[in-house]
């Protein structure tokens, strides 16, 4: 939990997430939503523990009053330190939903969009995430105060750790800049420990995957209305190429067989793919694949 008074102190520290494989979003009737894993009830690299009910005792008054934004730089005391003269163009959105699951904390949230300059850093970030190839990481951090702290002995290491047990959570900032290594990430689909939070306690890749794939482009709005597809069949950037294998992966087509080079010489078949290209491509799925699949709780 990142305190005001830490935050003045030194450079704020960030929750680090293993990557996981994306699915490009439907953008519906201009609303954008990311899911966070935002925290873990285990000891972080600052030796604290933040207790789950610590945060679901103030989770009503985050979702009233809190924000997400980058790098914390809406709290006050952190843009006085920084010489920020206009903090709210830091904000990129509000959350809307926050669950618990397993010793973790879950935030789904709504990212601003709009063509007005307070929306620019929030069409930065879902731009990163959805039309960057790769997507571009973002790590969280829950900032707020810290109400009520004690220092305890961990049992399994006879370690001295500081655990929260009372906060005020008012902000849940993005950042690149990764520390801990507890919890899972952001996305912009529900995958992995965030589909179990989400879709009704199910971890459905499948769905994660047809996200972006098979739309009724007359139904979608903004980036997604407006997405490339390949006329002549061959997939024109990796994320093409994953949506559409993903689905014949997930099916499990005849013919695909189960070693890289097989899979690498079937795509170079079924897509048009040079071999080289195919091996390549096949390769970072199925890395994609098992990062992803080490999210699960």
């Amino acid at each position: 939990m990142r305190s005001d008074e830490q935050l003045l102190g030194q450079v704020p520290d960030y929750i680090s997430f293993e990557s996981m494989l994306k699915a490009t979003p439907a953008e519906e009737a201009g609303e954008r939503f990311i899911y966070l894993e935002a925290s873990r009830e285990e000891r972080d690299q600052q030796n604290e523990i933040v207790l789950q009910k610590a945060l679901g005792d103030s989770a009503d008054h985050f979702i009233k009053f809190g924000n997400i934004d980058i790098d914390h730089k809406t709290i006050p005391a952190v843009a006085r330190r920084l010489g920020i003269s206009d903090p709210e163009m830091w904000e990129v959105g509000a959350p809307i939903e926050v669950k618990f699951r397993d010793g973790a904390t879950f935030v789904k949230a709504k990212l601003y969009s709009g063509d007005t300059p307070l929306a620019g850093r929030a069409n930065m970030v879902w731009d990163s995430m959805t039309r960057l190839n790769p997507p571009k990481r973002w790590y969280p951090s829950v900032g707020g105060s810290v109400l009520e702290k004690a220092i305890r002995t961990d049992p399994a290491t006879k370690e001295r750790v500081a655990v929260v047990s009372k906060v005020r959570w008012t902000n849940l900032a993005i950042s690149q800049q990764p520390v801990n290594q507890h919890v899972g990430g952001i996305s912009t689909v529900p995958f992995g420990a965030l589909a179990k939070s989400w879709v009704g306690g199910e971890l459905i890749i499948s769905k994660a995957l047809e996200a972006g794939y098979g739309s009724d482009v007359s139904q979608l709005a903004g980036g997604s209305a407006m997405r490339i597809q390949s006329l002549d069949g061959v997939p024109q950037s990796y994320t093409e190429f994953r949506d559409r294998f993903a689905k014949k992966f997930l099916e499990g087509v005849p013919g695909m067989g189960k070693s890289t080079g097989e899979m690498a010489a079937y795509c170079g078949r079924e897509f048009g793919l040079s071999s080289d290209e195919a091996a390549e491509w096949v390769s970072r799925f199925l890395r994609d694949l098992k990062t992803g699949l080490r999210s699960k709780p």
